[in-house]
């Protein structure tokens, strides 16, 4: 959901059938209706879009309109050099090591955010809280909701529970023991045998989706792919603002894009420094290699749970 203070109408004319969506757009209520760069196919779907409203964030990226602006097909140019192949994945001993620990190991706080994954569908998830753990009987978590509904769960549902602390990544499997609707609705949930922990090492890198905008030592920020992403920097395609600034390895700029964490758009403003260029040889595209740098603990924070979740999310 979008803050409604920040919603800006979008003028009908701004969105085209056959044109992606400059950016994400909403209805009236904040709910999301298109994601950014997403292709509006039919009529229809276009008429659809108009009669709920169209509205945009107008803080989602501080960046002049692009209605006039075509979205780069980065995804496109990099996957014809690659020959249409995917990235590998990378090997166990590159993500770091995977260490089984019990519960009273977990440092966890009362607040935290937990992800209920449905064992049977890997694509169902769901951010819940922490409420707090009965020792040797459940741990109490909130329930899940979908499209700002309570999500009603049937006693024995199997999941696997991840979550985030620092850099370490937790993961185990749990049933639902009770679905409690007083005095507020929560969840018990059966206790882990074991939980598997992994540090997230600042070079694990995790392919990604976000779109976004590269400006590179003051010039005119640029649309941008982001490929792939770790906590320490990111590699990217974009073309070049010029040949000099696409050639200064070492340049300071800033990347600003929009990682979408259970279920928030969290904007990121990274300042990076610019570590690698390489020419894809077609329509000016390059591929870029930033690092990270003078980060703000907020920025950390949202930037690894970001990762641990497309992390997870391709195991």
């Amino acid at each position: 959901m979008a803050d409604l203070t920040s919603l800006v109408p979008v003028r009908a004319s701004a969105l085209m059938v056959g044109k992606p969506a400059p950016w994400p757009i909403y209805n009236e209520a904040g709910k999301l209706l298109l994601a950014r760069g997403t292709l509006i196919d039919t009529a229809d779907q276009l008429a659809g879009l108009i009669e709920n409203g169209l509205y945009r964030n107008a803080r989602w990226i501080a960046e002049p309109d692009t209605e006039s602006v075509p979205l780069p097909q980065a995804r496109d140019v990099l996957r014809r050099k690659q020959g249409g192949k995917k990235a590998v994945k990378p090997t166990a001993n590159v993500r770091g090591q995977e260490s089984v620990i019990t519960l009273d190991e977990v440092r966890w706080n009362i607040g935290d955010t937990l992800w209920l994954q449905f064992a049977d569908d890997a694509t169902q998830r769901y951010a819940v809280s922490l409420v707090g753990c009965l020792p040797n009987r459940s741990i109490l978590v909130t329930a899940p909701q979908k499209e700002g509904k309570q999500l009603f769960v049937r006693d024995g549902q199997p999941f696997v529970v991840r979550a985030l602390t620092g850099r370490r990544a937790y993961a185990f499997a749990a049933q639902l023991l009770k679905y409690q609707q007083t005095p507020f609705v929560y969840l018990h949930l059966s206790l882990p045998k074991e939980i598997r922990s992994t540090v997230i090492r600042q070079a694990t890198r995790v392919a990604v989706g976000a779109e976004g905008y590269l400006a590179l030592d003051g010039a005119n920020p640029l649309p941008a792919s982001v490929i792939d992403l770790s906590l320490g920097g990111a590699s990217l395609v974009a073309t070049s603002p010029s040949g000099k600034v696409a050639a200064q390895k070492g340049v300071v700029g800033q990347l600003r894009f929009v990682a979408a964490v259970a279920d928030q758009q969290l904007s990121l403003d990274l300042r990076v420094v610019l570590r690698a260029v390489e020419a894809l040889g077609e329509a000016d595209f390059h591929q870029y290699g930033v690092e990270f740098s003078g980060l703000s603990v907020r920025d950390k924070l949202v930037l690894a749970a970001y990762v641990y979740q497309e992390l997870s999310q391709q195991e």
